[in-house]
């Protein structure tokens, strides 16, 4: 039963990162890019890319409650940095804000989670250019090589959940027998983020 959580956990992070990584990838080029069309070909898909964080969000809570403490503990100031950088990204992509909002959210988060993985690896400060790095070539390949998503949708996918992996989450899950009545939700969990994104998507699109 614990391991069903810990992978279903893995796989909506895993999903956030390649998925989300190419929307804050293309906000941390636009400087570099032709704004206008950039913008609106990420539009149609960033507000479902973000389902999968929620619904991380939603299991970590549910079948982790003690590991918000071991995740915030010393990082308070990373996640505040991240969850402001998320708030004016969405705000700015969707109410059609001035393109460099866009890009500062980009950066905010994607320094955010850079910190982050500092933090899960005990590493130095430098370290957390990598994920700012990851996301851009993430976005370049979005808007010239999309043939090459899956590859760098991997790369940028795996720093978090692989540095993630690393705490003994013993003693930090739900009680067995919550965890078995939670099942119930975990095993429609990812079909359900799936079929939100799509509708999110083929709506925007019309």
């Amino acid at each position: 039963m614990e391991m069903l959580w810990l992978t279903i956990l893995g796989v909506l992070t895993v999903g956030y990162f390649a998925l989300a990584g190419f929307d804050y990838g293309t906000g941390l080029l636009l400087p570099f890019s032709d704004r206008t069309k950039a913008l609106r070909r990420m539009t149609p898909f960033f507000l479902g890319n973000e389902v999968w964080l929620v619904a991380a969000i939603g299991v970590l809570f549910a079948a982790f409650p003690r590991l918000e403490g071991e995740l915030l503990s010393g990082a308070h100031s990373v996640f505040t940095l991240t969850l402001a950088g998320l708030v004016l990204f969405m705000a700015a992509v969707q109410l059609r804000l001035w393109w460099w909002l866009v890009f500062t959210g980009a950066l905010m988060v994607s320094t955010g989670w850079g910190l982050f993985l500092v933090h899960l690896l005990d590493a130095p400060v430098p370290v957390a250019l990598v994920m700012p790095a990851l996301f851009a070539v993430h976005g370049w390949v979005f808007q010239h090589r999309k043939k090459l998503l899956p590859v760098t949708g991997v790369l940028v996918a795996l720093p978090i959940p692989l540095a993630f992996s690393r705490i003994d989450t013993t003693g930090l899950m739900a009680h067995a027998d919550t965890l078995g009545l939670l099942a119930w939700v975990a095993v429609p969990v990812i079909p359900l983020v799936v079929l939100v994104q799509w509708s999110i998507v083929a709506i925007s699109s019309r």
